[in-house]
């Protein structure tokens, strides 16, 4: 376990693979309740022929802490920029799912030198009060260990039987603040890094329009969709995403 240590004390857990130097750094970034001990594990062994790849668990999830109070993505995102900056990475791509799609974009907006290019894979940018609260009532601890036991188990198994509870609710009051505090679509026009808008098209939480609106947002967005795909990442086949990482993040 590799940990950098956070202004506020919080060890954040990442891994690395592939160390040939000569390689371009890529960033894998999981999303909302996920943990790198299972999100993108697929895609590492033919990815880290082509890159120096790093995962990173995000604030509060998998094996990383969080000694703040609540989840807030602009603390999230400063965390994936101290990580880099403690590792000298100077220059990367990053690919995130879903959250990490997000946080890729601000680092992106942040830190736009830095960011070769960016895929945003599930990741929902369009937040409304109703989107918002329907994603609330699902992220309740309770409801799911008697709904969705299954999942309520892997939550156990990646996050702790004692944090899990806490990261779910955590997870619903930061999925409210995107609604009024999250990016401001009018300010994607300054968003200058080439970026891959991916969806899959019976993706539950991301429907084709807002992909496609945001893809069009974006100066330098493509738009991408998966067939037969849905929101969790472990639907997604390595084809075609993993030859369009491959062609897609090049300088």
């Amino acid at each position: 376990m590799t940990t950098w240590t956070a202004p506020d004390g919080s060890e954040i857990n990442f891994e690395q693979y592939g160390g040939d130097p000569n390689k371009p750094h890529l960033l894998l970034l999981p999303g909302l309740l996920g943990a790198i001990s299972s999100q993108w594990r697929p895609f590492l062994k033919p990815l880290s022929e082509q890159f120096q790849l790093l995962l990173v668990d995000l604030r509060g999830h998998g094996r990383s802490q969080n000694n703040a109070p609540t989840l807030n993505v602009t603390q999230m995102a400063e965390d994936m920029i101290g990580l880099l900056d403690a590792l000298k990475i100077e220059r990367l791509h990053i690919a995130g799912y879903s959250l990490g799609g997000y946080l890729g974009l601000m680092m992106a907006m942040r830190q736009p030198r830095r960011v070769a290019t960016l895929l945003m894979h599930a990741t929902k940018f369009y937040w409304t009060a109703e989107s918002a609260g329907q994603m609330v009532q699902q992220l309740n601890p309770d409801v799911m260990a008697e709904k969705v036991p299954t999942y309520a188990d892997q939550l156990v198994k990646e996050h702790g039987g004692r944090q899990w509870r806490t990261l779910v609710r955590q997870a619903a009051e930061l999925t409210v603040s995107l609604v009024e505090g999250g990016i401001a679509e009018r300010l994607l026009k300054n968003v200058q890094v080439p970026v891959l808008v991916s969806v899959g098209d019976r993706d539950e939480l991301v429907l084709l329009p807002e992909a496609f609106r945001l893809s069009r947002a974006l100066p330098n967005g493509e738009l991408l969709v998966l067939p037969n795909t849905r929101h969790p990442l472990q639907t997604v086949r390595l084809v075609p995403l993993l030859p369009m990482m491959q062609i897609f993040h090049t300088e």
